[in-house]
């Protein structure tokens, strides 16, 4: 691949495949059953769009309700009763379609322990589980019991199947956010201790890990790759979870794809298809002008550890300090958000591993959705009330997704030639605009020089008829001194004449 990128707008309006412009991040609210450690105190109902506090009864609180503490509104929430494949549907489905047309996506569930994260996100048990459940008659993620990452999957493949005109390639890396310590899943045996990943940065690529990436065919390659990830993350049993998430993973989906080459017109016809494939000279790109461009996008499904507390988790040594990373990695998320919603300009994504990961998205080039898990229990009432509180913020912030392209050399050529054509047209119009300009610059300094010459002729005889003009102002200043002199004498001479008679 040539290092030479380029970024083109999607521009599909209407389409749930495409995200054009600016839009909200997908937040919904799943409200899980009670379990057998809860009582059957329901505190929290949902009405429709919203969701109500109310008494242990189930009769609306006393006092005035607040929104944004005992009321709040949504406008996707599902019920006990509505299963992983509606919640995908309505939150995910769409965004996935956008990442196999070159869309950044990021889907994760949030909540505290034992809201029933994991289960939206791999179905009943482990991934390995959901994946048996979700096959029903069909496939595996064509069912109604996985979790969104094996629907995820199949749709992915599913959209590969729909665009046979181009070639795709999907890669798949899989890590934990364990104590502040990124660890690659993928890693085991004799190289665990390779498995602890730095952050990075730079110019091109922006912030990543140089986690191992495995190189998946179908649904069923992309699905044994999270099941070996599944065996390496870190799990434990507390007082609310038998099978308690004791990190943060990101399973992330690389999707690369260009159209296909195509012949050049007229040659190797006659040639056998072994001729064909080793000397033809082949095209990037298509007859309607596509450039070849590889579209590039990930799809990040991040089943985040759920927040603790002690006192409901019982947690102490490990499981303690765990929960503490824990609390403070979500805390320090909660913090992002809300400053993305202010739109504020100085956002901390460096105090938290998890923040810098998804720097990326949060940041705006990737379409998200937030499922939002939480229990309608007494016993966690304050718990559903922050996650509620944080569902508030994620809706706040807005991300504009671009589909992200890159050039191979060839194709990189074919864009290069392309341009200097065009540049080479624009020099000879260029130039042609020149001369044109050149010959009215003459016109205009012959004009010039013509009004030059007849203000040198007018200033001369300005200047003879100023001479003429001083002249007769001399000669009647000499008559007007005459007259005066003559009347003056006249005067003298009347008066002798009268001195005489």
């Amino acid at each position: 691949m040539s290092s030479s990128s380029s970024t083109a707008a999607a521009n599909a309006a209407g389409d749930d495949a495409a995200a054009p412009g600016e839009e909200g991040i997908v937040v919904a609210i799943r409200m899980r059953p009670l379990n057998s450690r809860e009582s059957e105190s329901r505190v929290w109902k949902i009405r429709q769009k919203h969701i109500i506090q109310c008494t242990t009864k189930g009769w609306p609180l006393r006092e005035q309700r607040v929104h944004g503490r005992t009321l709040f509104t949504y406008d996707k929430i599902f019920g006990e009763f509505n299963t992983t494949r509606q919640v995908y549907e309505q939150t995910s489905q769409g965004i996935v379609d956008s990442v196999a047309n070159g869309l950044n996506g990021t889907i994760f569930a949030y909540g505290q322990t034992s809201s029933g994260k994991t289960y939206t996100m791999q179905g009943s048990g482990t991934l390995e589980d959901g994946a048996t459940t979700a096959g029903g008659t069909g496939s595996p993620g064509r069912g109604e019991n996985g979790g969104i990452v094996h629907m995820a999957a199949c749709d992915i493949f599913a959209h590969i199947e729909k665009e046979p005109e181009r070639m795709f390639l999907v890669r798949a890396s899989f890590i934990e956010i364990y104590n502040e310590e990124v660890r690659d899943l993928l890693v085991s045996g004799d190289s665990k201790d390779d498995a602890t990943l730095a952050i990075r940065e730079d110019m091109r690529r922006g912030t990543f890990v140089n986690s191992k990436e495995t190189v998946v065919t179908s649904m069923d390659s992309l699905l044994s790759v999270l099941f070996a990830g599944e065996k390496n993350r870190s799990v434990a049993a507390t007082g609310m979870n038998e099978r308690s998430s004791r990190s943060h993973t990101i399973f992330k989906i690389t999707v690369e794809s260009r159209i296909k080459q195509t012949k050049k017109n007229g040659e190797g016809d006659d040639e056998d298809d072994s001729d064909e494939e080793e000397g033809e000279d082949l095209l990037r790109g298509d007859a309607n002008g596509n450039n070849g461009a590889v579209r590039i996008s990930t799809l990040n499904l991040v089943d985040l550890a759920g927040s603790e507390s002690v006192r409901h988790t019982g947690a102490t040594g490990d499981r303690q300090k765990e929960g503490g990373k824990i609390n403070q990695s979500l805390l320090t998320l909660s913090s992002v958000i809300q400053s993305l919603g202010e739109n504020a300009t100085d956002v901390n994504f460096r105090d938290s591993k998890l923040t810098r990961i998804l720097q990326p998205s949060l940041s705006g080039n990737a379409r998200m959705a937030v499922i939002c898990c939480a229990t309608p229990a007494e016993m966690y009432l304050e718990e559903t009330r922050s996650t509620l509180q944080f569902a508030e913020r994620v809706k706040l912030v807005t991300t504009r997704a671009q589909v992200n392209e890159v050039m191979d050399d060839l194709s990189l050529i074919e864009e290069l030639t392309h341009q200097l054509k065009v540049a080479e047209d624009d020099v000879v119009r260029l130039s042609e605009e020149n001369n044109r300009s050149n010959e009215m610059l003459t016109n205009l300094q012959n004009a010039k020089d013509v009004l030059e010459q007849r203000v040198t002729i007018l200033a001369s005889t300005l200047e003879a008829e100023q001479i003429a003009v001083q002249e007769l102002e001399h000669q009647l200043e000499v008559a007007e001194n005459d007259v005066v002199r003559l009347s003056e004498e006249n005067n003298r001479l009347e008066k002798e004449r009268d001195e005489l008679t």
